[in-house]
């Protein structure tokens, strides 16, 4: 019944008969506390204006793996662009982090697709980080790694999202070239004074590192989360305490040092 709804959810957001949005939630570098970059998150508006995640759609989406998939991504990425190039108009050196599904990967056209919205949009791919959930199954390693090659032969950096949740954790590092991985706020969330996250985060940061990658902490809410990640020399936090995640217009108005109002 569930998968039913979120099918007809799908259709509806498909058909533009609900209203999606992209919120931005930003990045900072832990060492400066400037903003690095952005994550574009997925939201929907209901009938009454509340803004909430969209997680039944993206759920449809990637149950189905074919073309509500391509079609529910490319609308992401390509609004997702568009916002980018907007802000890095006047400030290009910060980044835009956007999720994309797995399955995409194993799609033989996703390089012409996201070429042909890289021309359309005029991005510069050396500012794009794409986001691959670790939590979603990738059938045929090889071929996606045909796959990420190619695109980080476009310039776009890759990380692995939710890092330490799936299964095949250490097989994707292993297997892919990526840039980073992201730390999810159910390991920060109980740093430092959980030992078992604590040894748990300390472990996931220094193989990051042994492995040149950059580590991004998600889920950051309390100073005492922040030191912990300092003296582990993480590179860069996302959460609340810095900021909740905002419109395009409301990310621009914090980087260029005005109030903001958020939502």
């Amino acid at each position: 019944m569930a998968e039913h709804a979120g099918q007809q959810a799908l259709d509806r957001a498909i058909d533009g008969e609900t209203e999606l949005l992209l919120l931005y939630q930003p990045i900072h570098d832990l060492r400066t506390r400037a903003i690095y970059g952005a994550e574009a998150l997925l939201r929907q508006r209901r009938q009454n204006g509340e803004i909430r995640e969209a997680t039944a759609i993206t759920d449809a989406a990637e149950d189905s793996g074919g073309s509500d998939l391509y079609t529910l991504d490319a609308m992401v990425v390509k609004n997702a662009y568009t916002d980018a190039v907007h802000w890095q108009g006047d400030f290009p050196d910060v980044r835009l982090h956007v999720n994309l599904s797995p399955r995409e990967f194993q799609e033989g056209n996703v390089i012409k697709r996201l070429t042909d919205l890289v021309t359309s949009c005029g991005i510069d791919t050396t500012k794009v980080n794409l986001e691959i959930t670790e939590t979603s199954y990738i059938e045929h390693p090889r071929e996606t790694m045909k796959v990420l090659d190619a695109m980080t032969e476009l310039g776009v950096g890759l990380w692995l999202d939710d890092f330490g949740t799936g299964h095949s954790s250490l097989t994707h590092l292993q297997h892919f070239t990526l840039d980073g991985v992201k730390l999810p706020g159910a390991f920060v969330k109980d740093v430092p004074s959980n030992d078992r996250c604590a040894a748990i985060v300390r472990a996931i940061v220094s193989l990051a590192h042994e492995l040149d990658l950059q580590v991004i902490a998600e889920g950051v809410e309390r100073e005492a989360q922040l030191r912990f990640l300092e003296d582990l020399n993480c590179e860069f936090v996302q959460g609340f305490l810095f900021s909740r995640p905002m419109t395009v217009e409301a990310f621009y108005a914090t980087l260029a040092g005005r109030p903001s109002s958020g939502q």
